[in-house]
């Protein structure tokens, strides 16, 4: 049986905690949360969350060793039917939208650079193009996902670096005084 290569299942897994959200939720964050305090104090309790959720499907992977994820802990746990819920609702909700709310934020990106095309239309084909890439291989999907998980990595790289760097070229006088308060760097 042919199986993924771990980089692949490191991408995926980066993907995922590194997905939409991270160029999305943080300008709508920046705009309501005006503290870097406590901008900084909620992703760190968003982390700590995630690694205690990580910890405990490790200890539930270790004691209930078999495929299927929360479908196989809840059936075996509580009940079947618990399992067959779970399921479902990860079907559609943790992953169709999640999906659906990527294409979205790529056809909305897309269409900022160029108006004259449709964000619904543009989500479209995103995603009828990567399921058509997706299906062609085991090995093109494997690449295409460390691709899409490289150049994520290195677009948050990339502006962690120009603003690190260049913070004091690009923001002057005006630029500062438009900086959400406690947001102003001291380099």
């Amino acid at each position: 049986m042919e199986k993924f290569s771990r980089t692949t299942a490191i991408s995926v897994v980066v993907a995922n905690m590194v997905g939409t959200g991270v160029f999305t939720s943080l300008g709508f964050q920046l705009l309501g949360i005006q503290s870097a305090f406590v901008l900084m104090m909620l992703w760190f309790v968003g982390g700590l969350t995630a690694l205690c959720g990580a910890l405990t499907y490790a200890e539930l992977g270790a004691n209930l060793p078999r495929s299927g994820g929360e479908y196989n802990f809840l059936s075996r746990l509580y009940h079947p039917g618990a399992g067959f819920i779970s399921g479902w609702v990860s079907a559609t909700v943790g992953f169709a939208a999640p999906v659906a709310l990527a294409a979205m934020t790529f056809g909305a990106y897309l269409t900022a650079v160029f108006p004259q095309l449709s964000p619904t239309w543009a989500a479209v084909s995103l995603v009828i193009f990567l399921t058509a890439v997706h299906c062609l291989s085991r090995q093109t999907s494997s690449t295409v996902q460390q691709i899409f998980t490289a150049l994520k990595v290195l677009l948050i790289v990339f502006f962690c670096v120009v603003i690190f760097f260049f913070w004091g070229r690009l923001a002057t006088g005006s630029e500062l005084s438009a900086c959400p308060r406690g947001w102003r760097p001291d380099f």
